[in-house]
């Protein structure tokens, strides 16, 4: 594509400003692809043939998979509650620990190792169920779509949460919530929640695989309250297109 072609093509207004910087990087999935100027630049071959189609048809998955999301998070209160895990007090205690931890900006990574251990429980469960999961994705299209999710977001709660300290380290002002920490820190959430109804959804399509799944969904739970607690206006954040064009999911 040429420079003066970009330029055109940044003037359309059909494509919304800055969409694509607070994104979760998966064209195939997002509801938006017709509006974003990042998916207008990619090959043709990699594109979906109706744009507008394309886009609706992923608003109703991503709205399935949110009432998942509601459902899965009261097991995971179940469960906790039957192996004396007090949620709440994972909240207070980091609370208390990411305060000490910012008058420390060098160790401000706890989480993201905590989000880094979720990407390690994945891969170790993924791996030992490997052989069971193949066969079993061949016949189920709702499996597929469970593991693609859990597949694609593995590492980027880590990845997204890191960021989000960066920002942090460097001290500048700027708006208490619409800042790249906040923006970077949303993403993460939004990743957490999704990780969590295909979690959820994986355990319903396979209730024998459940007690494996359960710790997994319950580190899942900390890190996203712990999240919510070091970024406390993440949620607030408005990306754009996502949350302003219209009420976008999770």
């Amino acid at each position: 594509m040429k420079a003066n072609d970009l330029v055109e093509l940044a003037g359309d207004p059909r494509f919304i400003s800055g969409i694509y910087n607070y994104c979760d990087r998966w064209c195939e999935r997002c509801n938006f692809t017709s509006r974003c100027l990042t998916y207008e630049q990619l090959p043709e071959s990699s594109k979906s043939d109706d744009p507008a189609a394309h886009d609706l048809n992923n608003a109703k998955f991503w709205e399935e998979l949110k009432e998942i999301f509601g459902k899965t998070r009261q097991m995971i209160e179940e469960f906790a509650a039957e192996r004396g895990i007090d949620l709440k007090a994972i909240e207070d205690k980091a609370a208390h620990e990411e305060h000490r931890e910012r008058r420390k900006a060098a160790r401000e990574k706890k989480l993201t190792k905590m989000a880094e251990r979720y990407a390690h429980m994945a891969r170790e469960w993924l791996k030992g169920e490997d052989d069971d999961l193949r066969e079993a994705a061949r016949f189920d299209e709702a499996l597929q779509d469970a593991l693609e999710v859990i597949l694609w977001y593995q590492f980027m709660p880590a990845v997204k949460i890191a960021r989000g300290f960066m920002r942090n380290e460097l001290g500048v002002e700027e708006d208490p919530i619409q800042n790249d920490s906040n923006g970077s820190a949303k993403v993460a959430l939004i990743v957490i929640d999704r990780s969590i109804a295909a979690w959820g959804r994986l355990s319903t399509l396979l209730p024998e695989k459940a007690g494996g799944i359960m710790p997994i969904l319950a580190h899942l739970e900390a890190l996203r309250r712990r999240t919510e607690q070091t970024f406390p206006h993440a949620r607030d954040f408005i990306r754009p297109g996502f949350d302003e064009v219209t009420e976008h999911v999770m």
